[in-house]
């Protein structure tokens, strides 16, 4: 029996583990990976306090934190949550384990563009967010491969750093809100390329170009690029969470203020909830809130104080 399962392998997982084991709670960590998302970004430059760090040496780095403070971790995919009495199980590989609460934090996946190279090529020049890896670019030549606002939004924060920015389209334009539009293509440095499609993405170590067909005339031809930002959409697979905790039109796991959720005992984190933005240092703080709400739901079920304040008011020296 443990005081909490943790569901995932990224920041928001490794964050709540953390500050869990420091509450002295007996804590489970329960993921198909280390790092999720995070091992597709070899650099990030945005996280408080780090100057550059690569996703996967972040998260290493936080996982070893947890585990200093007792923390377990076990590679494995949960595909089932479950409440038993007062308590609850997570179904992972055949096996069964029990929890006092359970906090999610399995992320969010980005929808791929299932063209040849792509899986190769991930984290080695195509990216999937332009806020992460944007910066990355600069005075290098940039592909969007997306569609509606965030595409358009995608460009505009390339624009700011890349030499050139080519945004993709299927059609004669990118439909997206006008005002972001009007603003994308007042850029010098933006140009787009209609009736094409992606055939393959090429490069060995890293992206080199790509193959693009002519949707006019059928003709096929290479565009040499240095980064590819594919903008589609994300999807959260909440499969295993479906039948017990309330979740939106996006399959997001709707949350309260101190990141509990439509079930008592049960908390999430990060990117699978319906807080917007999806920021690695997001997650951290939504992953330590979470422990914090589960310590004090547990500790008031114990019939204990609960958590007190985290800050204390210094009286002025006179």
């Amino acid at each position: 029996m443990f005081d909490v399962i943790i569901v995932g392998g990224g920041v928001a997982a490794f964050s709540a583990a953390l500050f869990a084991a420091r509450r002295g709670l007996k804590t489970l960590v329960i993921g198909k990976d280390v790092a999720g998302q995070a091992n597709f970004t070899d650099l990030i430059e945005n996280f408080p306090g780090i100057e550059e760090i690569g996703g996967f040496e972040l998260v290493s780095a936080i996982r070893g934190q947890a585990e200093k403070f007792g923390a377990e971790f076990l590679q494995a995919e949960v595909s089932k949550i479950k409440a038993a009495g007062d308590s609850f199980v997570a179904a992972a590989y055949g096996k069964q384990y029990k929890a006092q609460s359970i906090i999610l934090a399995y992320g969010k996946t980005p929808l791929d563009l299932a063209v040849p190279g792509e899986q190769e090529l991930k984290g080695k020049g195509v990216s999937y967010c332009a806020t992460c890896d944007g910066p990355l670019f600069k005075n290098k030549i940039v592909a969007i491969a997306g569609i509606g606002d965030i595409a358009a939004d995608a460009g505009l924060v390339s624009a700011k750093f890349a030499q050139k920015v080519y945004v993709l389209s299927k059609t004669d334009k990118l439909v997206a809100h006008p005002a972001l539009i009007k603003a994308l293509f007042k850029k010098k440095n933006v140009e787009l390329l209609s009736f094409v499609q992606i055939q393959q993405l090429l490069g060995e170590n890293k992206l080199t170009g790509m193959e693009l067909l002519d949707l006019k005339t059928g003709k096929q031809r290479q565009l040499p690029v240095d980064g590819l930002l594919v903008e589609l959409g994300y999807v959260v697979d909440s499969q295993m969470a479906r039948n017990i905790v309330k979740l939106d039109e996006r399959e997001q796991i709707v949350i309260n203020s101190d990141q509990s959720t439509s079930v008592p005992g049960i908390f999430a984190a990060g990117d699978a909830t319906s807080r917007p933005y999806k920021q690695a240092v997001i997650s951290a703080g939504e992953g330590a809130a979470a422990a914090l709400a589960c310590y004090d739901w547990l500790m008031r079920r114990q019939g204990n104080i609960g958590l007190t304040s985290d800050w204390t008011k210094i009286k002025k020296l006179k």
